[in-house]
């Protein structure tokens, strides 16, 4: 009976000490994460060298507002902030941060891009549909992909550059993201209405393997350019349809 009071005992005794350091030691409060709001929509398309005002975001951490800081950058090209005189997709990114040091944040995807005549131009931003090998079949998760862009490069008015060599499969259709597009591939018009093009071999950043682009057919009535990509890797023939967007 001794020994089961002490047991007791000292059970209580664990329990009182807990209680104490809980009121006194480990004093807990709620913190609330910033809730960022964008102005407009998460997705714009931009004309080239046209002007653009950033529609901007709020912040709110538990009904208080927070500072919102704003940032942006090209994907392919690097530009920062977002350029109208630089065809590129521009991740504009809104940070707050509340009085605990918690972090939000929210993006905003701006696309520039000179829209060409496909006559004279093949720039553009272009919806993708993808097919591989060795059926060929269309499926849904690659079909409408957006988006691919074509810009011209610095190196002469016949030269171009296109963001994806494979139509964005992997980017876009499989979401790996930019680090699994086929980069790189640089287009030489010889001459656009005769499809005479000289294609440069693209390569992905993350994996090295390399894509040559072959059959590069522009279709000027109905804005669509056709080619097919090949990768040094099982499967690696892919058919790549796209369609210039008008904005």
């Amino acid at each position: 009976m001794k020994n089961r009071l002490s047991i007791i005992m000292a059970i209580a005794g664990l329990l009182f000490s807990c209680s104490s350091d809980m009121e006194t030691g480990n004093v807990s409060r709620l913190t609330f994460f910033p809730i960022i709001t964008m102005n407009g929509d998460a997705e714009l398309l931009v004309p080239f060298d046209s002007t653009f005002e950033d529609p901007g975001a709020t912040a709110d951490a538990g009904g208080s507002s927070v500072e919102v800081v704003t940032s942006a950058s090209g994907t392919y090209q690097g530009a920062d902030g977002v350029d109208t005189s630089v065809p590129d997709n521009y991740l504009v990114t809104y940070s707050a941060q509340n009085d605990d040091g918690f972090d939000g944040t929210a993006i905003r995807n701006v696309w520039v891009a000179n829209t060409g005549d496909l006559v004279n131009s093949i720039e553009g931003l272009y919806l993708a549909n993808v097919q591989r090998a060795p059926d060929f079949d269309f499926l849904p998760q690659y079909t409408d992909m957006n988006y691919v862009l074509i810009w011209q490069t610095d190196d002469g008015t016949d030269t171009y550059e296109i963001s994806h060599a494979l139509g964005g499969y992997y980017d876009f259709g499989r979401g790996y993201g930019p680090g699994y597009a086929a980069r790189g591939a640089v287009i030489t018009a010889n001459d656009i209405p005769s499809n005479d093009f000289t294609v440069g071999q693209a390569v992905f950043p993350i994996w090295g393997n390399t894509v040559d682009i072959t059959d590069f057919q522009v279709d000027s009535e109905n804005k669509e350019i056709t080619f097919t990509g090949t990768g040094n890797f099982g499967n690696g023939v892919f058919h790549v349809q796209l369609t210039q967007v008008q904005f």
